[in-house]
């Protein structure tokens, strides 16, 4: 998808609107209580809608209590002075005939519990404007999230002793570095449901894990959003995040684990850092942080951990420079916190400040990919300074 982002209030002048809301006969067909509705991997719920959209008019979708909004739509036919709008509280999305694929398109996210959704038909481009919204993506609340089994179901990962990670806030006063390389660092929505972390390895190139997604189908249905964090150390209010739509995969491994993709609208995060790789191998007790979306949650970075031994300060360290992962040394081993959902995030040197790892599971000590052997195999596909 390529979609202008436009920030604006609510479109004005809506002649019909209809509402899907998430009602009683809804509630009552829920699991029982001690059931687990959503998965440990979840973090939003698709929901049905099958709405004919009309031109001119305009449909609200409302889920009480949602974190967010992301509409699909099929059925979907614009000429090239048509269009398709997704209002929320403070945002919308605005697609033309370019981002439909297929018959289909798939909406970014909008914050809330709220989203209007319209066609817009200019008859003059000779195509008579069709579209259904198919479905929507409900984001879950926190007693949702909280109602998810165990943090470990969701992926190979390991909280180490008590969890150290903090807020990424936590950072921006006391050491500015560690929290500007936290601003490369993204939380992947895919699917619509499910989630993982990514960075900015380069100009319009993101990394994550092979194991959070690894083809066209699938990234083209990813969401990547920069920014999504606690304004203040102690956590409370949430940052407004900068989205843009998955594009391209560029090259991916099993063995080492990771996804090189592109995204539509580079322009919209081009002001970001890019993390520096490291080629030199790690040697143990290297000092080193995560940056992550544990839990699909707001980004949090783990530089120390209670499991280190008290000699060391508490700050994480390399443990085992070569440890076997998909393949026989292919792997860091350390002891900063995660959960799942920080799959695909950075490991980064301390001192150097370069990315030594890409974190895919745990085990306490969790482990990462060794950068120095997966940047051979990405460095013709990154770009720098375009």
């Amino acid at each position: 998808m390529h979609p202008n982002r436009i920030l604006a209030a609510a479109a004005a002048g809506a002649v019909a609107a209809a509402m899907l809301a998430w009602g009683p006969q809804a509630a009552a067909e829920a699991p029982e209580a001690d059931e687990p509705r959503y998965r440990a991997d979840q973090i939003a719920q698709v929901e049905p809608a099958g709405v004919d959209l009309e031109a001119g008019g305009a449909h609200t979708v409302a889920h009480p209590g949602a974190a967010f909004i992301k509409a699909r739509f099929d059925r979907v036919r614009l000429g090239e002075r048509d269009a398709i709008t997704v209002t929320g509280r403070s945002e919308t999305w605005t697609y033309g005939a370019g981002d439909v694929d297929g018959a289909g398109l798939r909406a970014l996210s909008v914050e809330g519990d709220t989203a209007e959704v319209a066609l817009h038909d200019d008859p003059s481009d000779g195509t008579a404007a069709t579209a259904r919204l198919a479905a929507y993506s409900r984001g879950l609340n926190e007693d949702e999230l909280a109602s998810r089994p165990p943090a470990w179901e969701a992926g190979p990962e390991s909280i180490c002793g008590g969890d150290d990670s903090v807020h990424a806030a936590c950072y921006r006063e006391t050491d500015p570095a560690v929290y500007e390389t936290s601003r490369a660092v993204a939380r992947l929505i895919i699917d619509d449901e499910s989630y993982c972390t990514g960075w900015i390895a380069g100009d319009n190139r993101l990394l994550t894990n092979h194991h959070c997604f690894s083809t066209q189908d699938e990234v083209s249905t990813v969401e990547v959003q920069f920014g999504y964090q606690c304004l203040e150390c102690v956590g409370g209010e949430i940052a407004a995040p900068v989205k843009v739509a998955g594009a391209s995969v560029l090259t991916t491994d099993f063995t080492y684990d990771y996804t090189l993709f592109t995204v539509a609208d580079w322009a919209a995060i081009a002001h970001l850092p890019r993390l520096p790789i490291s080629a030199e191998r790690v040697q143990a007790g290297d000092k080193v942080y995560l940056a992550g979306h544990p839990g699909g949650g707001p980004l949090r970075i783990a530089a120390a951990s209670d499991s280190e031994p008290d000699w060391t300060g508490a700050q994480c360290q390399v443990h085992d420079p070569a440890a076997d992962g998909h393949g026989r040394g292919t792997d860091l081993g350390y002891l900063c916190d995660s959960e799942g959902g920080s799959s695909g995030s950075p490991l980064v040197d301390r001192v150097t400040g370069e990315v030594v790892g890409l974190h895919h599971f745990g085990g306490c000590p969790n482990q990462a990919v060794r950068m120095d052997l997966v940047y051979p195999l990405i460095e013709p596909y990154l770009v720098y300074g375009g």
